[in-house]
């Protein structure tokens, strides 16, 4: 294969690889208001188990997995992954839905890769440029606002007392913290272990966590009145969301560099804005469109090093 050849592949493999981001990312923006919409149905820690447990049992299905031996560190990641990056994070979510808007839920999910850089700070003892510490501040500031819009103090600790927006908006973003550590700890076990058998795994593990909090909350309410829509929001939730997303932003996170994957954040908001407006008539207040101005600004500032 000549130099000409290698660069065209290259650059083919990067278009692909945006492609199939976006496409990732308008499956998650809009996974938020399918979420909402099945909660009405099926109470958060039980949507969650269904979620990753026909998610693993999909990807079980897939043929052509690796079979090596996974090292007791892989195995101590998943754990991680599956107890603080799924289990724990998807309560959080689909609690914080519960008491406020997928609308606002999709942008504070934009948040990931600032959550992401904060973590490679402290853990991977990276350098943040000048820029990326306005980018990160910039972005915080963004969330603060979406969060807090014109409340006065008085009415955050109602709130929080009474279980209020603020609440659920405060238990997205940190399930959007969570999820940053899942991208940090998943991104090396999916290079040794391959990124199918890594996400079944990491699926399962979060199912069997979420098991006896499940057995809890069904012995209150069993049985549940499933209707055709719910059994197909919570389809599209596990199969296209999980399984099939989470593989592909698993492999994708292999080789793509963080330039990408930043730009292409911007289609999950976007899907959830307009999926929420249209779907479920939500929209956002002024304050909210200031807040969702600054998080994406701080975003689109963030370094975009080049890939390989």
């Amino acid at each position: 294969m000549t130099a000409e050849e290698s660069q065209h592949q290259y650059k083919l493999s990067a278009g692909s690889a945006l492609i199939i981001l976006l496409v990732i990312n308008l499956c998650w923006g809009a996974s938020y208001a399918v979420a909402k919409y099945a909660l009405d149905v099926v109470p958060p820690s039980t949507l969650a188990f269904m979620r990753f447990f026909l998610g693993g049992l999909f990807l079980v299905l897939l043929p052509g997995r690796k079979k090596s031996a996974i090292s007791a560190q892989d195995w101590l990641n998943l754990f991680l992954i599956g107890a603080f990056g799924l289990a724990i994070s998807n309560l959080l979510l689909n609690q914080g839905l519960t008491m406020t808007s997928s609308t606002k839920t999709s942008i504070a999910a934009s948040l990931e890769p600032v959550f992401t850089i904060i973590l490679a700070v402290i853990f991977l003892k990276e350098h943040l440029s000048r820029k990326t510490v306005w980018a990160t501040l910039l972005s915080i500031i963004g969330a603060l606002v979406l969060m807090l819009g014109d409340k006065s103090p008085g009415q955050l600790i109602a709130e929080i007392s009474s279980s209020g927006e603020f609440l659920g908006d405060l238990m997205v973003i940190v399930s959007t913290f969570l999820f940053a550590v899942y991208s940090i700890l998943m991104k090396p076990v999916a290079q040794r272990t391959g990124a199918v058998r890594a996400t079944a795994f990491s699926f399962f593990i979060g199912a069997i966590l979420l098991a006896p909090i499940v057995y809890c909350e069904l012995r209150k309410i069993w049985p549940i009145n499933f209707t055709r829509e719910s059994l197909i929001a919570i389809m599209y939730l596990g199969v296209i969301c999980n399984a099939l997303a989470f593989v592909l932003w698993n492999i994708i996170l292999k080789f793509t560099d963080a330039g990408v994957m930043a730009v292409t954040l911007y289609a999950q908001p976007l899907g959830g804005v307009v999926i929420g407006w249209l779907w479920l008539g939500e929209s956002l207040s002024y304050a909210g469109f200031v807040g969702a101005a600054l998080i994406f600004a701080g975003i689109w500032l963030l370094p975009k090093e080049s890939g390989k």
